[in-house]
């Protein structure tokens, strides 16, 4: 089956290759008209070899302890910030701490579930919720560039301890 141009171009952003990835995000920057930055290049390449949520203070650990790169956190919000702007991060708001986590797209749109009990995230897509989007920005002649959806509440396993809790101050 052939891939649309659509599928072609994720299959480049989701290459396993920092270099094959780091061409499409140079292209991305050069159309936004952003200029080389080895701060951003080391920032990008951390969240590139990370599969999890980051905080900025964790990035900023990883970057200065583990590469050796001197970078203020100020700096790395500011980057975040700007790779936001070009959706090639995901965000969350970690719980329960409620801290803004980041991690590199490098898959297909998604959207998360965050538990508010342990903090785990979990990512989901639901074509149904994806058509509806559309639906409602075509419907008000607005023209999205992108989203994020993330919904609260308690994980398969926290909702079992909870269960657990409650059996045992009941049989007390």
């Amino acid at each position: 089956m052939s891939n649309t141009p659509l599928e072609e171009e994720q299959e480049n952003f989701c290459s396993s290759s920092f270099e094959h990835f780091y061409t499409h995000f140079e292209r991305l920057m050069q159309e936004s008209g952003i200029r080389y930055s080895s701060k951003r290049e080391s920032l990008i390449r951390a969240l590139f070899l990370c599969d999890t949520y980051l905080s900025a203070e964790q990035i900023h650990v990883k970057l200065c302890n583990e590469n050796q790169i001197h970078i203020s956190l100020a700096t790395i919000y500011k980057i975040l910030t700007f790779f936001e702007s070009l959706d090639v991060v995901s965000t969350v708001l970690g719980s329960p701490s409620k801290i803004k986590k980041y991690k590199l797209k490098r898959a297909v749109h998604h959207d998360h579930l965050v538990c508010l009990q342990c903090g785990g995230i979990t990512r989901f897509c639901h074509a149904a919720i994806e058509e509806e989007q559309e639906e409602i920005l075509a419907s008000h002649h607005f023209k999205g560039t992108h989203h994020t959806l993330t919904l609260y509440g308690l994980c398969e396993k926290c909702q079992e301890e909870k269960i657990e809790i409650f059996q045992t101050d009941n049989n007390s």
